[in-house]
């Protein structure tokens, strides 16, 4: 999320000013929308982060679900309006995924779940529900052969190229990368190599 910050204010403030300007914006709004979409299904109500963290923050003040949700509809529609109808290349987010995604955020706020406030939107929201979902099923049409969909061949392969498919995580057989891909996890663990007893080793996941 605070990746997804820092470039929306770069972007916003002029600091980028690329040919690629709408897509990468587009693709902020809809990582930080996706991001917080699925905090708010998992926790309720949680901190909203808008900006850039420059220094270490330790104060944060929980902001209601309603609250999140107005966000994750903003980061969504936002995206929706920016990203391109078409990926220039494999892998690249686009406006069906942001529909997608609005879809499921729309029908999760309808849902029964969340009848103690929802009662207002209920409506307009399964409305946009069918609304989005029309246009990515309008844009994507089923494959032809529903086990074709999990017939893996390779990283990458035409499996994940299927028509039906909106977005599909990038993979790669080129082993000139594996030294350094799949590697975030290694930057959630704390540096314990210095504390006694403790020595840096793959199974206690190598700090950086």
């Amino acid at each position: 999320i605070n990746i997804c910050n820092t470039l929306i204010d770069r972007v916003e403030s002029g600091v980028y000013t690329g040919s690629q300007k709408s897509t990468v914006l587009g693709t902020a709004h809809f990582v930080r929308g996706f991001h917080y979409y699925n905090l708010m299904t998992q926790y309720g109500g949680v901190p909203l982060k808008l900006t850039p963290s420059t220094t270490v923050e330790f104060e944060f003040e929980r902001n209601t679900v309603a609250e999140v949700f107005t966000q994750v509809e903003k980061d969504l529609l936002a995206a929706y309006d920016e990203l391109p109808e078409t990926a220039s290349k494999t892998g690249e987010i686009t406006k069906s995924a942001a529909a997608h995604f609005l879809a499921k955020a729309y029908l999760w706020r309808a849902s029964e779940l969340n009848s103690s406030w929802n009662s207002s939107t209920k409506t307009a929201d399964l409305d946009n529900v069918i609304k989005y979902a029309e246009y990515v099923i309008a844009r994507h049409p089923l494959a032809s052969n529903f086990k074709d969909l999990w017939d893996y061949q390779k990283p990458d392969g035409a499996n994940e190229k299927l028509s039906e498919v909106v977005l599909a995580a990038q993979f790669t057989s080129d082993n000139s990368t594996w030294n350094v891909g799949g590697c975030m996890y290694f930057y959630t663990t704390s540096n314990y190599r210095d504390l006694t007893g403790m020595f840096r080793d793959v199974p206690g996941v190598r700090e950086y």
